[in-house]
């Protein structure tokens, strides 16, 4: 029987988007300080707990969901900040079907909650879209026949905005390299990912800042 791993309300999920359309976005892309107590100390003045580092900051907010701050290491710019509100797991290949319309359906849900705080995103649509956007990643992670082989992002919603230092948004529907083969096991999650605007320079810490 598919098992969920995380299982956070589109309620919940608004409600993170709240708290982190009041954040100081430009602290954060500078980074998360390489100092215990200061790292201690800078979480804390976002509500934060710090957690781990494993490529990137694992934090948790005061309403429990884990934000994870992704950096190539401590004190290094921050390039994107995500959360996983809904996974699931199959137990067998045959239950890969379900679980990819769970997905969908989660998603549909998840993306109500969003555009509450965030308005009608800039595009949405699937994997098999033509016109599917470029999206806020790495080249090498723009791969049409990846996406089209893997079905993955399987649903996207992607929001951009003018204000200087605020991030690119996107809400995704994600499948596992098994999900839509029926071959293995699969697995799917909704990501909420933010992503730091792009660095100007290409000899600077990173495709992003």
């Amino acid at each position: 029987m598919a098992s969920l791993t995380t299982n956070r309300s589109p309620q919940e999920l608004s409600a993170a988007l709240w708290a982190l359309t009041g954040v100081d976005w430009p602290t954060i892309w500078a980074g998360v300080p390489k100092d215990a107590q200061k790292r201690s100390d800078w979480c804390a003045g976002f509500g934060w707990q710090p957690l781990w580092f494993q490529a990137g900051q694992h934090v948790r907010t005061a309403s429990g969901l884990r934000l994870f701050l992704a950096s190539a290491a401590p004190g290094r710019p921050v390039t994107r900040v995500e959360c996983v509100p809904w996974g699931v797991r199959a137990a067998a290949a045959k239950e890969n079907p379900q679980l990819i319309r769970m997905a969908v359906e989660r998603w549909e849900a998840q993306l109500a909650g969003a555009q509450e705080v965030l308005g009608v995103p800039d595009w949405q649509g699937g994997w098999h879209a033509t016109e599917f956007p470029r999206r806020p990643v790495p080249d090498h992670l723009q791969d049409s026949d990846r996406r089209l082989e893997y079905r993955s992002p399987h649903r996207l919603a992607l929001w951009t905005f003018s204000t200087p230092g605020a991030p690119a948004i996107e809400l995704r529907a994600d499948l596992g390299v098994a999900t839509a083969a029926d071959q293995w096991p699969g697995d799917a999650r909704i990501v909420l990912a933010c992503h730091g605007p792009a660095d100007p320079e290409p000899t600077g810490p990173g495709w992003r800042l």
